[in-house]
């Protein structure tokens, strides 16, 4: 039956760069119609695709964008209290068969990827040592005991995905990243839309509000850490088609950074895109075969300043938003010093208090429930979840992700620097670092980044497929 399947023409396609865009682009639609309408209604299609494209063409690549639209489809949000049968289920479904497909690919040589881990490694065994001390979990929040082991959860899907992943991979992770870019910002856009029928005296950049998946700033995060590929897209494109696909994914993008109102999104967002138009006019620009792509990029860019000087009142709250950033107003100074009190009375200073540090009542999205404190700054969590330790671990893993750049050539190693560093600086004032929805994205990347080889999309060998 598979043998059938496999015809010649059919194989071809599977490293051609317009398919896996294609198929990338497919698997978000299901993304914004299970996120839309019910969660099922696109992890179904989702599954049975990605397992059907797996089979054929004996690839792992295909799980790439299948997992990202599991993890950003869910609409409805989380309740502790109730079992989320509609999204364990079909994940469930994949997970076992994502096991025994690398089971019965699983090579011995396999095994060195174990030391690109080190820094996940020590965080995994520092995030679970406090579990011996938690008093604060009790039978009504038993759920939290998971936050334990999530460290523990990525470092293995960091090696799953280094087992079965290599350099071919790296355009699917790609144009499957730039695609969920259109998929987040679907999902702001019809939110925003909501909440002002709602509310329509309220300004747009007002509106604090879940997505389901995430919060809106957690959105604004990801559209963040994902720009670097769109930009990369732009910079590697070979015609002005290409290019301004780029280009009108980020707009697409930019949209949904304003609509997320998030000041820390705006900041870190907009000087990460300055740098990245920088290393444009450094790397693309000044070849003489992109001169229609320059002009079509000065054209977005005088788009952008007509709509600016015709809706100035939206732009002016935008840098208000911006420049009126400050930490007391939102909790975060008072967030550090009850996590460093929590850190100091636990008397655990080399593995600290634990994840689970403290609970409280909180507003989420279907009303108030117990939810443990996450402090919004990456180096003081960790020192508050797994202490001296945990600082050990995650100083090595930023090592690690960073020498992974310098292997590579300058406009792979400065674009997604650039990405690195600055969703890094975000992560100072904001959850990034153990957040599920930031940290399998970012394990996926790791796991392809790790190859030495340089990378390309648009190869020309199979452009005439289409």
């Amino acid at each position: 039956m598979i043998s059938k399947l496999r015809t010649e023409k059919l194989l071809k396609l599977n490293n051609n760069w317009k398919f896996e865009n294609l198929i990338a682009l497919l698997f978000m639609i299901f993304g914004i119609l299970g996120w839309q309408f019910n969660y099922a209604l696109g992890a179904i299609p989702t599954i049975l695709l990605s397992v059907l494209l797996m089979i054929i063409y004996d690839d792992f690549k295909y799980a790439i964008p299948a997992i990202l639209v599991l993890l950003f489809s869910y609409g409805t949000g989380f309740e502790i209290s109730v079992f989320p049968f509609e999204i364990v289920i079909p994940v469930a479904i994949f997970v076992i068969f994502v096991i025994v497909f690398t089971v019965i690919h699983f090579k011995k040589e396999n095994l060195k990827h174990i030391r690109f881990c080190i820094g996940m490694a020590i965080l995994s065994i520092a995030f679970i040592i406090p579990i011996f001390w938690c008093k604060l979990i009790d039978e009504t929040n038993m759920v939290f005991y998971v936050m334990y082991f999530s460290w523990l959860m990525y470092t293995l899907l960091y090696l799953l995905l280094c087992f079965n992943l290599n350099k071919k991979s790296f355009k699917m992770l790609v144009f499957s990243l730039s695609h969920l870019s259109l998929l987040i910002t679907i999902e702001l856009v019809i939110s925003v839309v909501k909440l002002k029928i709602q509310n329509p005296d309220q300004n747009i950049l007002s509106f604090w509000y879940y997505i389901g998946w995430g919060l809106c700033n957690e959105a604004g995060i990801m559209l963040c850490f994902i720009m670097p590929f769109i930009f990369y897209e732009l910079i590697k494109s070979n015609t002005l088609c290409l290019s301004l696909i780029s280009i009108f994914k980020i707009g697409i993008s930019l949209i949904g950074i304003v609509l997320t109102g998030s000041r820390g999104t705006l900041l870190f967002g907009g000087l990460e895109i300055v740098a990245l138009v920088i290393l444009l006019f450094v790397f693309k620009f000044p070849l003489k075969k992109e001169k229609l792509s320059f002009l079509s990029f000065i054209f977005f860019i005088g788009l952008t300043g007509i709509i600016t000087l015709t809706k100035g009142e939206l732009f002016t709250d935008i840098f208000n938003n911006i420049f009126e950033m400050d930490l007391d107003s939102n909790g975060r100074d008072l967030l550090w010093k009850l996590g460093f009190e929590a850190y100091r009375d636990s008397g655990h200073y080399f593995f600290g208090s634990g994840i689970v540090s403290e609970i409280r009542e909180k507003e989420v999205f279907n009303g108030v429930q117990n939810t443990f404190i996450v402090y919004h700054n990456t180096f003081i969590e960790v020192l508050i979840s797994a202490g001296v330790s945990g600082l050990v671990g995650i100083s090595y893993h930023l090592f690690e992700k960073y020498k992974m750049l310098f292997k590579k050539d300058n406009i792979f190693k400065f674009t997604f620097l650039i990405g690195y560093i600055f969703v890094d600086l975000y992560g100072l004032i904001d959850n990034t670092y153990g957040m599920y929805y930031y940290m399998v994205p970012l394990v996926m990347v790791l796991a392809i980044f790790r190859l030495s080889d340089n990378y390309e999309l648009y190869d020309k060998i199979n452009n005439d497929l289409f």
